[in-house]
């Protein structure tokens, strides 16, 4: 799967070399970049089914439910949404290329979404540490035995 995730990405890269960003409007570039984009799509739902159950398996190590991903993953882009739909109108008025060359993108959305962005990033970091980073709970918990138990 990350083979293919470096690919589309690639796929990104040539799709888009070449544009000078004063001569291509945002409409003609996500029009030339649709199909790539469609298969992004495509691979991400393919990869989510597999990335839930692999964080439900790390929060029942961890002895905690399933309902963690509601906070882990839902909460995330609720609080993103605002800086990604100002972000988006930037984008479809010219006003994000304006800003990119004058290294102001971050004031897109004003301080609320900026605020509430960083606040998904701080959930998605906490995420990472809990799902990743962390032992599993030491002998058996609510939904199970240890896994490691004896190997560590």
């Amino acid at each position: 799967m990350v083979v293919i995730g470096i690919g589309l990405g690639v796929a990104i890269a040539v799709q888009t070399a070449g544009h000078d960003t004063d001569t291509i409007s945002p409409a003609e570039l996500l029009a030339k970049l649709g199909i790539v984009l469609a298969l992004c799509g495509v691979f991400y739902l393919l990869t989510l089914w597999s990335a839930l159950a692999v964080a439900v398996k790390r929060l029942h190590d961890r002895n905690k439910g399933a309902w963690w991903l509601l906070v882990f993953y839902v909460l995330p882009i609720i609080l993103s949404t605002p800086r990604n739909i100002a972000i988006w109108h930037a984008v479809q008025d010219g006003t994000f290329i304006a800003l990119a060359q004058q290294g102001r993108t971050m004031e897109i959305g004003g301080p609320i979404a900026i605020v509430a962005g960083g606040a998904a990033s701080l959930i998605g970091l906490w995420a990472f540490v809990e799902l990743y980073c962390l032992r599993g709970t030491v002998g058996d918990n609510r939904y199970g035995p240890d896994p490691l138990a004896g190997k560590v």
